[in-house]
């Protein structure tokens, strides 16, 4: 019997892509997956360390999980992903429970360092000179047909934009595209697997291509995945910069309806002097006039954004900006994050004057005023018909299903929740929306 491995993922839906190519090499490399670390020979903790928040939370979840060493003969424990390169000299020296470290460069390497782990009682360290990714880093198909209804898929790497208030580039290096076919191949298992959305992920999806053909290319991209197969399918882009938006991208919204009209674009603030500090090398008059464009481009497309509030420059003043843009009610869907004042940022010496008690006061300010636009959208939106994916049984009670629209993004936005009719999951449905709430909707499969 080969060596049981447990693999848990903390984090972004990026990791979750991390681990999955994990997960695979670990199963084609003869070893066995538990659900269970209790059972685990080898524990495998995927991290994040974007924040403070995030980097105690995995510090906390690594002590928890070394509690178990000892339960099941000599067991051992990895710590891969962000937390490895953001602490990679102080991690095995300051948790010595850890047994090997792996950062972001290479997870087909896993395997290496379970066995190396496992052979040696010293710590093991597989942390390369920086966070280069690789091209190795492909999920397997047998990891890919487990998944259930949508999935993610990452079309680059990394990071090259140095916004003031982000680490990205120091945990997961500069910016590198996967080639086109690879991508159009691993895009056409999903499908054949019964997958009905993939969603495409990376750092900054609007520069894909910029190191392949010195311009982004991802509007080409995404209509050679139209275009490779007429199965009925959707398709969804994540995290997109905002400067290099595709017009092409709202074209093809337009003209093909896979193509879910949903545009993911980070603005993070709104206030000039505020985005200057920020690094995000756009103006407040260039993100109105590309959101009234994008508008009349696609009536109906539904725009989700995210802000960052209590950055160290953003006044009184700055902050009232970003809420009377936010007031016009452009956005379907909207992040609010407080600002977190990190020691690897380019921010930090700005210091952090904002205090946490005004920072989350803003957030909820902000959010209240969102509410209100959200539910608004979602009431025009009763008596219309929707193609509905269902995603399964809610969770709080067997008597829903839930699923999604078009207009709703996975694990981030809100849901159809079904409440008569039958549905099959993983499965389109026409649903009739009958009531709705600020994020989520209730229909009848019609």
């Amino acid at each position: 019997m080969g060596l049981k491995i447990y693999l848990e993922t903390m984090g972004c839906a990026k990791n979750s892509v991390d681990s999955e190519i994990m997960m695979g090499q670990v199963l084609q490399d003869g070893y066995e997956m538990t659900r269970d670390p209790d059972e685990s020979d080898v524990m495998i903790i995927n991290t994040c360390a974007f924040i403070t928040s995030a980097v105690n939370e995995s510090i906390d979840r690594i002590i928890s999980l070394s509690k178990l060493k000892g339960d099941r003969g000599p067991k051992k424990l990895i710590v891969a992903g962000c937390l490895s390169e953001r602490y990679r000299s102080q991690l095995l020296e300051e948790i010595p429970e850890v047994d090997a470290v792996i950062g972001t460069s290479d997870y087909s390497a896993i395997s290496r360092c379970i066995s190396e782990s496992i052979n040696s009682s010293e710590p093991v360290n597989h942390l390369k000179k920086r966070p280069l990714y690789s091209s190795n880093n492909q999920r397997t198909e047998k990891v890919l047909a487990e998944n259930n209804t949508h999935a993610y898929l990452k079309i680059s790497e990394g990071c090259s934009n140095m916004c003031a208030f982000c680490n990205i580039p120091k945990l997961r290096g500069p910016f590198r595209s996967r080639s086109e076919a690879s991508i159009q191949q691993e895009f056409l298992t999903l499908l054949k697997h019964g997958i009905k959305e993939v969603n495409l992920i990376s750092q900054d999806s609007s520069s894909y291509g910029i190191d392949l053909a010195n311009e982004a290319q991802l509007a080409n991209l995404v209509r050679g995945l139209l275009t490779v197969t007429a199965d009925d399918f959707w398709l969804r882009v994540f995290y997109t910069y905002p400067n290099r938006y595709p017009n092409d991208l709202l074209d093809l919204m337009a003209d093909d309806s896979r193509l879910n009209p949903y545009a993911d674009i980070p603005f993070q603030h709104f206030d000039d002097k505020v985005l200057r500090e920020m690094n995000r090398k756009i103006t407040a008059f260039e993100i109105e006039t590309f959101v009234e464009t994008a508008l009349k481009k696609v009536p109906n497309l539904a725009l989700r954004t995210t802000f960052i509030v209590g950055f160290p420059n953003e006044t009184k003043e700055a902050f009232q900006i970003l809420m009377r843009f936010v007031e016009k009610g452009y956005f379907t869907h909207l992040g609010v994050f407080t600002y977190s004042d990190e020691d690897n940022i380019k921010s930090n010496k700005l210091g952090d004057p904002i205090s946490e008690e005004e920072k989350i006061e803003r957030r909820d300010q902000l959010m209240a005023v969102q509410q209100e636009i959200s539910h608004k959208k979602n009431r025009a939106m009763i008596g219309q018909k929707q193609k509905v994916l269902i995603e399964g049984a809610y969770e709080e009670t067997d008597l829903l299903l839930k699923g999604r629209n078009q207009f709703q993004g996975p694990e981030v936005d809100g849901l159809v929740l079904v409440n008569e009719g039958v549905g099959q999951t993983g499965e389109f449905q026409t649903v009739e929306i009958t009531d709705a709430h600020p994020y989520d909707l209730i229909g009848k499969i019609s």
